[in-house]
């Protein structure tokens, strides 16, 4: 496998984790209305969709450090468009990625299913131990942090892994992904 990036590459994920970035700055106003209404497990529910910064350019691109290129993209994005996190979402998309990027390059950036969910699980860790530290999950119960990180996990490995593949392959119906390599499953 050549690793070498080429432009076209760089482009498009820069314009996907762009777009990406937009995203999350809205979910950033929604997050706390919506962590009222469900809770500090079931917020947990939109790990999946946090994770696209570092899992769709690795799986779209399938060369070593294209997730952390993603994520920061994404995260300079989210932060010039005025999200309240700052260096917090830097923090978060730079340890997503140093987990999917491990995943990958266990699977030599060749992924299949138990690759994507891997990645997704092992990001999930990476940043859920930043969260408990930082945003002091210690004072609550084993049980909910229990619980937070299992919905966590299942949001990784199924939701996000459905918008990975769903989103690779809208992209490929549109002609974006005309020149990358097919997805072999």
């Amino acid at each position: 496998m050549e690793n070498k990036w080429k432009t076209r590459e760089v482009v498009i994920i820069a314009i996907i984790a762009a777009v990406i970035g937009v995203i999350f700055t809205i979910m950033d106003y929604a997050y706390m209305p919506l962590s009222a209404l469900l809770g500090p497990v079931f917020m947990e529910l939109t790990f999946g969709i946090y994770l696209l910064s570092a899992a769709l350019p690795a799986f779209i691109v399938r060369k070593p450090g294209f997730a952390l290129f993603g994520a920061l993209v994404t995260a300079a994005v989210n932060i010039l468009l005025g999200s309240a996190y700052g260096i917090q979402i830097v923090l978060a998309g730079t340890l997503q990625a140093i987990g999917v990027e491990l995943i990958y390059a266990i699977f030599k950036h060749k992924p299949n299913l138990l690759c994507l969910v891997l990645s997704g699980i092992v990001a999930g860790l990476f940043v859920f131990v930043r969260d408990y530290l930082v945003f002091g999950y210690s004072a609550l119960s084993i049980g909910v942090v229990l619980g937070m990180l299992a919905v966590r996990f299942v949001s990784a490995a199924v939701i996000g892994v459905l918008l990975v593949k769903g989103i690779r392959a809208g992209l490929g119906k549109a002609g974006v992904m005309k020149n990358f390599k097919p997805i072999e499953e």
